[in-house]
């Protein structure tokens, strides 16, 4: 029995092998990448990887790509802003105040948000009571600067924490670093009111942001490096060279200072004599070339994969893309998109300054105290998405309506509209052939 045992053991539950081979031995993990402090890695990762995504997207193209196409797909045309204020004259003024403060900084904060995983925007209110935004440098929060504070507190990477784990002042350096004339000395320290951090949390308790471009920042140097490694051997492959040999071991009569001067350059039709016994045969450097185009377009759909865009949008190459898998892909990049439109860019930006705005306003008497609560509640339009097939997603919107699935307002909202002001240029329109003496349509 005893024997019986050891045999049936063996064949349900292989020696030396567990049951989650995540969490196994053996040369087949060797050198696998591990991560048992993430929140220490990415922090002391966060500065080299920061310059370098900022490298590859000043000098290759698909870095570049990677933080332009997604700076677009979270910006857009810009946001809208729809306060409920019940005054529609006061809604409108607020909305183009409130617009007209932040649409000229967001393409900026969202390429600094994906290249160096992080965005700072310092607010500031001038002498006249108005609030001022000032993008600054991610390093310009001191990076070096930790330590701990007394009853619990401490100071991580330039972000101060109270004993509750709140965030409640960061300490930003005079100047960023790098900057002509810079000065150098103690941080300043800046209450969180005062500061808005932007970034997409990795780990729970994470301090400061990664680059999106971390998971595929060595591939994009290898990529790009064998894309000049292919560049080089086209150019090579265009220099066509001949060489000359004798079958006796000779200089086939080209050497020699007796034999008359021959001409044996290439040119097209072109008829050449050489001496008896000399042979002719040609280089050929393209080889191989077909298969490393495509190596190279299957790294694109790596890195596409890595940093969470579709080929198409990574490389612009639509040769092998039809309607049906664009679209699926399309729906799928859109979904990661809107949820960080919703986490970042609405809850870590446009909310808490909307609120801090209000507040500013209110304190240099612009707004009624008592009435403070009718101004905070807004609602913010994220840009619509362009359509793939125009016809038939309104057909399905039409259809959607009546149904009673989805409301106008949410459709109108899904282009990137406002409602009202929609209605309002639907109305006008109605009523220009009236002005014009004819019949409204």
């Amino acid at each position: 029995m005893s024997a019986l045992s050891r045999i049936l053991s063996r064949i349900i539950a292989p020696t030396g092998k567990r049951q989650v081979e995540a969490g196994a031995g053996g040369r087949r993990w060797d050198g696998a990448p591990t991560l048992h402090a993430p929140l220490q890695s990415t922090l002391a990762a966060r500065s080299l990887t920061k310059a370098r995504a900022a490298g590859l997207y000043l000098n290759t193209p698909q870095g570049n790509r990677i933080i332009e196409a997604w700076t677009a797909s979270l910006v857009g045309k810009g946001w809208q802003v729809r306060p409920h204020h019940p005054d529609a004259v006061e809604r409108r003024e607020m909305g183009n105040d409130f617009e007209a403060m932040i649409h000229p900084i967001m393409p900026t904060l969202v390429r600094a948000l994906v290249r160096d995983g992080e965005a700072f925007v310092h607010l500031r209110v001038t002498a006249f009571g108005n609030l001022r935004l000032k993008l600054i440098p991610a390093d310009q929060i001191d990076p070096a600067l930790t330590r701990d504070l007394d009853g619990g507190a401490r100071i991580v990477a330039g972000i101060e924490f109270d004993a509750d784990d709140e965030v409640v002042a960061y300490h930003m350096l005079r100047e960023a670093p790098g900057q002509p004339f810079a000065s150098h000395g103690d941080a300043i320290r800046v209450p969180a009111t005062d500061m808005l951090h932007i970034f997409d949390l990795l780990f729970p308790g994470q301090v400061r942001g990664l680059s999106w471009l971390a998971p595929v920042l060595l591939k994009l140097r290898d990529r790009d490096e064998a894309s000049d490694a292919m560049l080089m051997q086209m150019k090579v492959a265009s220099l066509m060279t001949g060489f000359v040999t004798d079958a006796e071991g000779g200089t086939a009569g080209l050497g020699d200072d007796t034999a008359p001067d021959m001409n044996v350059a290439l040119e097209p039709g072109a008829m050449r004599l050489l001496p008896p016994g000399s042979q002719v045969s040609f280089s050929n450097p393209g080889q191989g070339l077909t298969q490393a185009v495509d190596f190279i377009r299957s790294q694109d759909r790596e890195i596409a994969t890595g940093v969470g865009l579709t080929f198409e949008m990574l490389t612009g190459d639509l040769g092998q893309a039809n309607y049906s898998s664009a679209r699926v892909g399309l729906l799928d990049f859109r979904r990661r998109a809107e949820m960080l439109q919703l986490a970042l860019i609405e809850g870590q930006f446009l909310r808490p300054l909307w609120n801090r705005w209000i507040a500013v306003q209110e304190l240099a008497g612009i707004i009624p105290a008592p009435e403070m609560e009718t101004y905070l509640d807004v609602r913010f339009v994220a840009p619509g998405w362009a359509w793939v097939d125009p016809r038939n997603e309104v057909e399905a919107d039409v259809a959607a309506i009546n149904a009673g699935l989805k409301s106008r307002e949410e459709v109108v909202a899904g282009r990137g509209r406002d409602i009202d002001e929609l209605d309002e240029e639907i109305a006008r329109d109605r009523q220009r052939p009236r002005q014009n003496g004819g019949t409204p349509t």
